[in-house]
This record gives C-alpha cells, sequence and structure tokens, in this order.
C-alpha cells in the first residue's frame, strides 16, 4: 500500500494534486507566516532533507514518463509518515487544506527506496488526484 498527501493546487509538471512539500514550500514562502509555524516546518523540513533521498533527478528526464511522476510514501515507512502527518498539521492549522489518499497500485514506477516511490500515476489514479 502506499500513501500520497495532497493539496488544492495542481502541480505544473505532473498535472495532479499537489503533494505535501509543495504545499509546505509555498507557505513557508507566504510573508503571514506565524514564526513558530515556520520553525515548526523548517525543522520537519530539516528532518526529511536528512531522512528522504530526493528522487526528483529522474523527473528531469526528458521522458513524458518522468516529467508526470510523483512521489508516494510506502505504507510501512512509519517515521516518515508520522513525519508527514505532523507536516499536515501545521499545514492545515494554517488553512491549507491536506487530504491522504491510498492506492496498491499508483504507476510505472521510475525510483523506490525504503521509504517511497515515484511513479507516473495509472490513469485510474490519475482520476483520484
Amino acid at each position: 500500500m502506499f500513501i500520497r498527501f495532497v493539496c488544492g493546487e495542481i502541480d505544473e509538471d505532473s498535472h495532479v494534486s499537489a503533494g505535501l512539500f509543495c504545499a509546505v514550500s509555498n507557505l513557508l514562502d507566504d510573508p503571514t507566516l506565524d514564526d513558530n509555524d515556520y520553525a515548526a516546518l523548517a525543522d520537519l523540513m530539516g528532518w526529511f532533507g536528512s531522512n528522504l533521498k530526493g528522487p526528483f533527478e529522474y523527473r528531469l528526464k526528458s521522458t513524458r514518463r518522468a516529467q508526470r511522476a510523483i512521489c508516494w510514501f510506502r505504507s510501512t515507512a512509519h517515521a516518515h509518515l508520522s513525519q508527514a502527518w505532523e507536516l499536515a498539521t501545521l499545514l492545515e492549522r494554517n488553512n491549507v487544506f491536506v487530504w491522504m489518499i491510498k492506492a496498491a497500485r499508483t504507476g510505472y514506477i521510475l525510483y523506490e527506496d525504503e521509504a517511497q516511490i515515484l511513479a507516473e500515476p495509472f490513469a485510474e489514479v490519475r482520476r483520484l488526484l
């Protein structure tokens, strides 16, 4: 099982709902963000920077499949999911609504490690996003 957190914005590369890290990045740029929430978000993003590999070099490939790929957490990545829920809570406290999607089949997998996959969504998955 795979888990993805999304918000209401549409990502210009993948053409589906933007993920958790895009939403956090946008919120960190908001000048009205409370200093305590900024620090908490920055700390959590630092944790992810140290504990999650960035698969996005695969998105830079020229293939259409790579450009439209999105990330999913593995349901077994408990530490990562715990931190993701903390990010979601901070986002929602700042009026960025987040929902979680679960899928057994995500798409064409381009990258995977112990915590995540990067996959171009199948058509039936794309409709959920």
